[in-house]
């Protein structure tokens, strides 16, 4: 029997590449197949809906970067937060824009507003790759896919982060449910879940693989696994250098300390020093005047005797 491979199509050595940009996010455990998406999918457009810290959307970026794709990419997203993300200042928008701006500016674009208004910002039938990511209740998703759906190219790929949450009235896992019975489909379980869906009527040549693994139970869960471990080394290794930074922040907190110890002992040495210098000086001067003590005690017992000898001859 010949043994069926085919998932190894989908996995390449864009899969263990080690990403640049590395921030907090449930997205780590994915980095690897975005890596991988970006290649065998290549998008000429690819729209994230959800940015928040940026680490799915710089995933992309450098994968489109580093395989110098001519990929137009849009970030949407007002970075205020929402319920199940949090509410937060401008402090996340800042650090991504400060990086995107730096090393993406040339092909990509941040677009700081609702999804709703930036759908009209966009050729129907021009999105080659469309990641949902915003609000997660069911009616969210399902109308954030369905106001965007008539952008998407015959060719374009969907993901849906989140698929496999079912809390916080979470309800993604819902929706994609339903996407799944009726299109080509893909989900990873780890990760909080990612769905991937081909809902056009052509499937990208580099992505075919991994939608015909999908209905094989072995195939499938090898495309999983291997994912699902290289996702652990992205995790461990954000985990890693996280912790080393915060051990070298500790251990530039402690040379601060030791020098200002040290400067305090030089104080310290110092007034120990001329303490030192004043005691010497005053045992000196305690010397000096009880030889003067000495000194007027003889000449007081002299002047006493010289006294009583001259009243002795005056009484003669």
């Amino acid at each position: 029997m010949t043994e069926n491979n085919t998932w190894r199509q989908c996995i390449s050595p864009a899969s263990f590449w080690r990403p640049d940009y590395s921030v907090d996010s449930a997205w780590l455990a994915h980095g690897p197949f975005a890596f991988w998406l970006v290649e065998a999918a290549r998008p000429r457009l690819l729209v994230e809906l959800g940015t928040h810290r940026g680490f799915s959307y710089a995933a992309f970026c450098q994968a489109i970067a580093r395989l110098n794709y001519d990929t137009k990419a849009f970030a949407v997203d007002t970075w205020r937060g929402d319920e199940h993300a949090g509410f937060y200042g401008d402090e996340i928008f800042g650090g991504l824009s400060a990086y995107h701006d730096r090393h993406y500016s040339g092909f990509s674009s941040l677009l700081r507003m609702t999804f709703d208004e930036a759908v009209g910002y966009f050729e129907d039938g021009s999105i080659d790759l469309l990641h949902i990511d915003g609000r997660h209740r069911y009616e969210d998703v399902k109308h954030d896919f369905e106001q965007w759906s008539r952008k998407l190219s015959d060719r374009a790929i969907v993901l849906f982060h989140d698929t496999n949450v079912r809390e916080r009235e979470f309800g993604v896992f819902r929706f994609w449910s339903e996407l799944a019975k009726r299109h080509p489909h893909f989900e990873f379980p780890h990760g909080h879940g990612l769905g991937v869906l081909a809902p056009g009527s052509s499937i990208p040549e580099g992505m075919r693989a991994l939608f015909e693994c999908g209905p094989q139970p072995d195939q499938a869960t090898s495309i999983r696994q291997a994912y699902a471990n290289l996702g652990n080394v992205v995790r461990d290794d954000w985990i890693a250098r996280t912790e080393l930074t915060a051990a070298r922040a500790e251990l530039d907190s402690c040379r601060r300390q030791i020098e200002e110890l040290g400067a305090e002992i030089a104080t310290a040495t110092q007034i120990s020093d001329g303490l030192e210098s004043t005691t010497g000086r005053l045992r000196d001067q305690l010397a000096a005047l009880s030889d003067a003590e000495s000194r007027a005690k003889t000449l007081a017992e002299t002047a006493r005797t010289q006294g009583n000898e001259i009243a002795r001859l005056h009484n003669e």
